[in-house]
């Protein structure tokens, strides 16, 4: 019932179990079309090629509604580090009319624990994560964009989202806010249009109640629309400053400015804009316990161009979910200075 709207779920730490598929897929394989991407196993432990043959247990899934608004098209696994992965889920808009539909480009994010007793150790890690991951959303729309089909309005909706083991003030959201990539916080977008923050990095709020007992606020949705001209395979490498851990990217092209709109949530000129998101608040600990991660979702307007002598726009409203976790006593945005 959480997720009756959802049109997309990004699930992490999905078990591969038999047992467990089977029950999980009695309940949603009626409404939602499942994929997952399984972690590799430990580095050494493999074939005389020394490529790995066994696999960790959990990995990332996506589930994308049957009769929803968008269609999956594949999906793939990034390496991010030893034994930790990004699934790149491609989707494309479902039409009713026989037109082409426009895509969709998801990242679904799964950044380390920090878990060294240095802070900075830790933002630069997941931070490096991060651009993999954005440097692979980035080619998977590259490959896109040569394809005439694939962009039938020039545009490209791409979305980086899941747990970030970080909140919005870590270098790794910092990373995936600033130019050249220039993608939109949700949270802190929402917030702003509703003139409930002070300007500032907005959380969400606690999403996630870790294995020490501390709660935190780590997960997030991202969102960018990428034009035609624009989609271009970005490679980077970072240069980390130890003495305020800040990481500079070089690139190839000159950055672009960051349009002031965005802070808002408003994506382009015609109305593709962040319409709301939300948090649930189900129970981190106790006996009913569902998840140690509270879902997150935000939802998208995403219109079409008008088309020559057509007064009326066709709107999609897209409803992107990311099931993953601030005290009772703290505001509903956990506004960060």
């Amino acid at each position: 019932q959480k997720f009756s709207n959802s049109d997309v779920i990004l699930l992490q730490e999905w078990w591969f179990d038999e047992r467990f598929n089977t029950v999980f897929d009695s309940v949603m394989g009626d409404e939602f079309e499942r994929v997952a991407e399984r972690r590799p196993g430990p580095a050494g432990d493999g074939n005389e090629a020394g490529m790995t043959t066994t696999m960790r247990a959990d990995g990332m899934c996506c589930l994308v509604r049957k009769k929803g608004k968008l269609e999956l098209v594949k999906s793939e696994k990034v390496l991010t580090g030893p034994q930790r992965i990004a699934q790149i889920i491609q989707c494309r808009e479902r039409r009713s009319d026989g037109e082409d539909g426009r895509s969709v480009l998801i990242a679904n994010s799964h950044l380390s624990f920090p878990g060294n007793l240095d802070p900075i150790i830790n933002n630069q890690r997941q931070a490096k994560e991060a651009g993999i991951i954005l440097d692979a959303i980035s080619k998977a729309s590259a490959e896109w964009g040569r394809d005439t089909k694939s962009f039938p309005e020039n545009e490209c909706l791409e979305v980086v989202c899941g747990d970030f083991n970080s909140d919005s003030c870590g270098l790794a959201a910092a990373l995936v806010e600033s130019p050249p990539h220039n993608f939109v916080n949700c949270a802190s977008a929402a917030a702003l249009g509703a003139q409930c923050d002070v300007g500032g990095k907005v959380n969400i709020g606690v999403t996630h109640r870790n294995h020490l007992g501390e709660r935190v606020s780590v997960d997030h949705i991202f969102l960018r629309l990428a034009q035609r001209n624009e989609v271009e395979k970005k490679k980077s490498r970072f240069q980390i400053n130890r003495r305020n851990g800040v990481a500079a990217r070089q690139q190839r092209q000159p950055m672009r400015d960051r349009c002031a709109a965005l802070a808002f949530g408003f994506l382009d000129a015609k109305g593709t804009r962040i319409l709301s998101v939300r948090r649930g608040n189900i129970h981190l600990e106790g006996s009913t316990v569902l998840s140690d991660h509270r879902p997150v979702t935000a939802k998208i307007a995403w219109p079409r161009r008008p088309r020559p002598k057509r007064k009326e726009e066709l709107t999609s409203a897209i409803y992107m979910n990311v099931t993953r976790p601030l005290d009772p006593l703290e505001p509903a945005w956990g506004i960060v200075d």
